[in-house]
C-alpha cells in the first residue's frame, strides 16, 4: 500500500529561494521514494509580520487584513511549486482562487475556525484525486476561506494546523513538521544547557508542554490529529526527514469527569517550617519510600497539604519527623476522600470553568476540602461519602453549560 505523507516547511526555515529549493529537494526525494506527498508552507521568514505591520498602519478592516496577510504563504507556494517542478515532481500549488481549495472556515477574521465536514467534503472531492493520480499539492498553511469566498486566517501558528487537518483527512501516515531544531527536545535551550532530543512522546505529553508554553506546535494541532495518523519533528538540516521526535496517539477531546477509584487522605502539616523547601523535600522523599502515591501537593502560606492514596501509617512516620526533625510544628490528617477529575483539551479557555465546576457543591451541601488545576485538568476532593452525587451534579451542570 502506497504511503501518504504531509510535509509542512515552517517560515523559520524558508528565509529566501535557496532555502525554498533546498525544501523542494527534500520533496523530491520522498516523491521519489514512492510516497504520495502533499506539502504544506508557511510565508517565508519576517514576510507575515511586515504585511501586519503594514497593514496596521493604513488601518484596514479585518477582513481586508486577512486577505493582505495571505499574500505571504500564497507567495511561497508558488515558488515551493516552481522549485519543484524544475526537480521534475508533478507539483500543483493549491490557491483559495482555485477550485481544488480544501480549507473552509468561519468568518471570524484573524481566528477562523475550520469547519471540518466541509473541509473533508473537498478533500475528498479534491485534493485525492490529484495525490492518487501522482501530482503533488503544494497548499499554503495559515489560511482559510468562508464558504462566501471570503479569504481568512487561522491565527499564528495556523500552518500547523493546516497540515494536520489536511492529513487527518486524507488519512496520511504521517505529518512531518519540518523546523529549525531537529526535534522536541528535553528543554528549552535558551534557558539549559546540554539538551537532548527526545525521540518518542505522546499526544498529551505534546499538549501539557504546549500549555506550558514550549513553542513546539500549535496547541489546537493536537486535537485535529487521528490515533492513526503518526506526527514527527525533524529539523530543516537533518540529513533525512526519518528521525527527529515521533508524536504518537491520539488527544481527548471534549470533557471528561472522572472519579479516583479509591480512597485518598489529606495531610495537613501546619508551620513554616513545612513550607521549606529542604525540609519539604524531606517529605516528599519520605513518601517515595512508602506505598503512599501523591496526587496533589499544595503550599499555602505556613500549611502543606497533600492529597495522597495508601496513606496507612504515613502520618505516624510524619509526626516522628516533626519530633526528630522539625519539618513542621503539628499534623493533622482526614481520611475518606475523594477525587474528582474534570479534564479536556482547552479547558483553560472556558472562562468561569472552576466556577461552573464547583457550584453545584455549594448548592447542594457537599463539603469540598481542595482544589487543584493542572495544565488541562481541575481536581476536586470531596467527602467520600458523597463522590457518586458530587460525580452526577458536576456532569449534569457540565452538559447544560
Amino acid at each position: 500500500m502506497t504511503k501518504s505523507i504531509v510535509l509542512k516547511f515552517g517560515g523559520s526555515c524558508l528565509s529566501n529561494p535557496k532555502d525554498v529549493l533546498k525544501a523542494a529537494k527534500k520533496v523530491a526525494n520522498e516523491v521519489n521514494s514512492g510516497k504520495r506527498v502533499m506539502v504544506v508552507v508557511s510565508a517565508l521568514t519576517g514576510m507575515t509580520d511586515e504585511l501586519l505591520n503594514a497593514s496596521k498602519k493604513t488601518d484596514v478592516r479585518n477582513d481586508e487584513m486577512d486577505e493582505i496577510l495571505s499574500h505571504g504563504e500564497r507567495a511561497t507556494t508558488r515558488l515551493m511549486a516552481g522549485a519543484l517542478k524544475s526537480l521534475g515532481v508533478n507539483a500543483i500549488d493549491i490557491d483559495p482562487t482555485s477550485k481544488n481549495w480544501p480549507i473552509i472556515t468561519d468568518s471570524k477574521f484573524g481566528e477562523a475556525e475550520i469547519k471540518l465536514k466541509e473541509t473533508e467534503k473537498r478533500v475528498k472531492n479534491s485534493i485525492l484525486p490529484l495525490m492518487r493520480k501522482g501530482r503533488v499539492p503544494v497548499v499554503p498553511g495559515f489560511i482559510g476561506m468562508t464558504e462566501k469566498g471570503k479569504i481568512t486566517t487561522l491565527g499564528r501558528g495556523g500552518s500547523d494546523i493546516t497540515a494536520v487537518v489536511l492529513g487527518s483527512n486524507i488519512d496520511a501516515d504521517e505529518v512531518v513538521f519540518v523546523k529549525d531544531v531537529g526535534g522536541i527536545l528535553t528543554a528549552d535551550p535558551k534557558q539549559v544547557s546540554n539538551t537532548e532530543k527526545i525521540d518518542a512522546l505522546d499526544a498529551e505529553e505534546v499538549y501539557a508542554l504546549t500549555l506550558a508554553g514550549a513553542k513546539v506546535l500549535h496547541p489546537k494541532v493536537l486535537s485535529y490529529k487521528k490515533n492513526s495518523t503518526v506526527l514527527r519533528v525533524v529539523g530543516f538540516d537533518d540529513k533525512d526527514l526519518s528521525g527527529g521526535t515521533v508524536i504518537n496517539g491520539e488527544l481527548k477531546t471534549g470533557l471528561q469527569t472522572n472519579l479516583h477509584g479509591k480512597e485518598l487522605s489529606m495531610i495537613t502539616l501546619v508551620g513554616e517550617e513545612a513550607s521549606n523547601q529542604k525540609l519539604g523535600g524531606e517529605v516528599l522523599s519520605t513518601l517515595s519510600s512508602t506505598k503512599a502515591k501523591v496526587l496533589g501537593v499544595v503550599i499555602e502560606g505556613s500549611s502543606l497539604l497533600l492529597y495522597v492514596q495508601s496513606a496507612s501509617g504515613l502520618v505516624e512516620q510524619l509526626h516522628k519527623m516533626i519530633r526528630t526533625k522539625k519539618i513542621a510544628k503539628a499534623i493533622h490528617c482526614i481520611d475518606s476522600i475523594a477525587m474528582i477529575t474534570v479534564s479536556g483539551s482547552q479547558l483553560e479557555k472556558i472562562p468561569g470553568i472552576v466556577n461552573v465546576i464547583i457550584e453545584p457543591l455549594a448548592e447542594n451541601g457537599v463539603n469540598l476540602f481542595g482544589v487543584l488545576t493542572i495544565s488541562s485538568s481541575v481536581r476536586l476532593f470531596i467527602p467520600w461519602s458523597d463522590r457518586e452525587r458530587t460525580l452526577s451534579l458536576i456532569k449534569s451542570k457540565l452538559e447544560k453549560t
